[in-house]
């Protein structure tokens, strides 16, 4: 068998190999989980369920089950977060916790201006720069590039650790320096990662979702 981009095995028909601790189980190689819409397995049916919501991510032994919905026989699954992530890496997280993902049409990623960062140690800085608060959420990454005032170490992709008010993010990585510098006239040098993921549909965590729940992840476009 091969592995996904997710690292799980796979059998020829590219659906996550499931292969159940507890022994032998009447799931044959080829049925198909959650990634199209022909053929899947039947929720409401036990064995599928079971196979939908208890699948372990051979070879990891690692089961998606969140719990029991008490309003009839289907498990809950949590939702992975994805953001961060590539859109290869992101599909096959969510298909490997038993969802349906959707790509959507790439988010706008307009380059913005930095005004200020403070690097206060070697894996965190503050970055300063003209946009809502709301346009790097958590988890999401963001690259900066080359500009006037930017210090070499800045220049990268980062992963987004915190938001805060006043048009403030938190960056976390390594290669920081342990310095402020101010007064930076970085003219569009801040962007979403270009093909990373930065917003979707289901919230990371939620334990109330069912197997085969369609969930969608948008992609940042290349920034302009």
């Amino acid at each position: 068998m091969t592995l996904n981009n997710d690292g799980h095995l796979v059998d020829s028909a590219g659906n996550v190999a499931i292969d159940f601790v507890w022994g032998n189980f009447p799931i044959q190689p080829n049925d198909v989980r959650p990634n199209t819409t022909a053929e899947r397995l039947d929720p409401a049916l036990d064995n599928h369920i079971i196979a939908l919501s208890g699948w372990n991510g051979f070879p990891q032994y690692s089961p998606n089950t969140a719990g029991e919905d008490v309003a009839g026989p289907t498990d809950y699954v949590l939702v992975p977060s994805v953001l961060g992530l590539t859109t290869e890496l992101a599909t096959d997280a969510m298909k490997d916790a038993s969802l349906v993902p959707t790509t959507a049409s790439a988010a706008a990623n307009v380059r913005k201006d930095i005004t200020r960062i403070d690097a206060t140690s070697s894996t965190v800085a503050y970055v300063f720069a003209t946009y809502a608060d709301s346009t790097y959420p958590v988890g999401s990454k963001v690259t900066i590039t080359a500009g006037t005032g930017i210090p070499a170490y800045a220049i990268g992709t980062w992963t987004v650790t915190g938001a805060e008010s006043g048009n403030q993010i938190t960056i976390g990585g390594s290669g920081f320096t342990v310095a402020n510098t101010t007064s930076i006239s970085g003219t569009k040098t801040i962007a979403g990662a270009a093909g990373t993921i930065k917003t979707q549909s289901r919230a990371a965590g939620a334990n109330s979702v069912v197997p085969g729940a369609a969930v969608t992840i948008t992609p940042w476009a290349v920034a302009s």
